[in-house]
């Protein structure tokens, strides 16, 4: 989509769908963005998100693994085994849910 004016900058944004339409969309945003004079961005946050799924064999078994990642003296057990798959990428912090 594009070319969408972003900080003075004409920038093209990919899009990975078989929505035609919303595609279609998108690019009409992005020229209503441009022809009111573009955006601008800030980067607030930088990160990566990453949410590994598990599969418990009960409610019960996930809340208990829920209340074990949130209790702070396993923090160390967690960085060290997520910081052990990469070099270039370190944990900053977990946040869990139940579903």
């Amino acid at each position: 989509v594009g070319p969408m004016i972003l900080d003075n900058e004409p920038v093209y944004i990919p899009m990975a769908t078989t929505e035609g339409c919303l595609v279609a969309s998108t690019q009409r945003g992005a020229k209503a963005i441009s022809e009111g004079g573009g955006a601008v961005s800030i980067v607030v946050k930088d990160g990566i998100t990453r949410a590994p799924a598990m599969l418990l064999p009960t409610a019960m078994a996930a809340a208990q693994l829920k209340l074990w990642v949130e209790d702070e003296a396993n923090w160390p057990a967690i960085e060290a085994a997520f910081n052990s798959t990469t070099n270039f990428g370190k944990i900053k912090s977990v946040s869990v849910a139940v579903a």
